[in-house]
């Protein structure tokens, strides 16, 4: 009689790991980013500082998302095929132009390939930096250190580089008017880090 036992073994492995590999495109795919609920949060694992990561930006070049020395960072995980992160670019285009005399600036981080980003760039016409990447800035969104889920994703940092805290869905008007507030308070000296903190994650 043939023992049956090692081939249904393997079966299952492979059952096993197709699911996990689908589990995991479907938590990044547009379909699961269209309906996600806003969360903003400061978790206990949220990183301290801004993390070294280097990507590749429109002109095609290596660039490290520590370009913006003394600036307070919006940074701003998004994708071509991402409907939500589609209708936040417009936002904070305006918000970038409003504040364009303050040290604060917008980076986009495209978890996406080189070349629709490129191609999406010329009709949106952008007026902050983009950095491109797929699994390299799926590294860097977890370098923050909280569980990154979904797009679009936005990380917010003060003037010396400390994370503040971050935001799974999409950005809103109001949210960016608390953030600039925030930025402003820091600046200001009105506000510390640590209540900063604690403010961001709980008016959003």
């Amino acid at each position: 009689m043939r023992n049956v036992g090692h081939p249904v073994t393997i079966t299952l492995l492979l059952s096993v790991a197709a699911m996990i590999a689908y589990l995991g495109y479907r938590m990044l795919s547009p379909a699961s980013t269209a309906g996600q609920q806003p969360n903003f949060s400061v978790r206990s694992e949220l990183a301290t500082n801004l993390p070294e990561f280097t990507l590749t930006n429109l002109t095609g070049e290596s660039q490290s998302i520590k370009s913006w020395p003394e600036h307070a960072l919006i940074i701003n995980f998004w994708a071509t095929w991402c409907t939500p992160c589609i209708r936040e670019i417009p936002l904070l285009k305006e918000f970038q132009e409003t504040n364009n005399d303050k040290p604060i600036q917008v980076v986009g981080v495209a978890v996406d390939r080189f070349e629709p980003v490129k191609n999406f760039a010329k009709d949106m016409t952008f007026n902050y930096p983009v950095l491109i990447g797929q699994s390299e800035a799926m590294d860097a969104a977890n370098a923050f250190g909280v569980d990154f889920y979904g797009l679009p994703f936005s990380v917010f940092t003060d003037t010396n580089g400390s994370v503040l805290g971050v935001h799974t869905g999409e950005l809103k008007s109001g949210d960016l008017d608390e953030v600039l507030n925030l930025f402003n308070n820091l600046e200001s000296g009105a506000t510390d880090l640590r209540t900063a903190k604690a403010i961001l994650a709980e008016k959003m």
